[in-house]
């Protein structure tokens, strides 16, 4: 069995990639890894995203009304 650890971008890279999908996209991306290694700025703008996803997921948010 493997461990798949995560690089994550700088900051200013991982915002941009974020703009440039849509949420779920974006978290579905990085949660398939077992940890990440980066930046603290990028590990907390990462574990922020993944949090709004959560509540929206657990509050049955549709993403579409929730972001107009």
């Amino acid at each position: 069995m493997g461990f798949n650890n995560c690089y994550l971008p700088d900051i200013d890279k991982l915002k941009e990639y974020s703009e440039s999908v849509d949420l779920e996209t974006f978290v579905n991306r990085f949660r398939k890894y077992d940890c990440w290694t980066g930046s603290s700025e990028s590990l907390d703008f990462l574990e922020k995203k993944i949090n709004l996803y959560e509540n929206i997921k657990n509050n049955n948010i549709n993403f579409i009304d929730y972001f107009n």
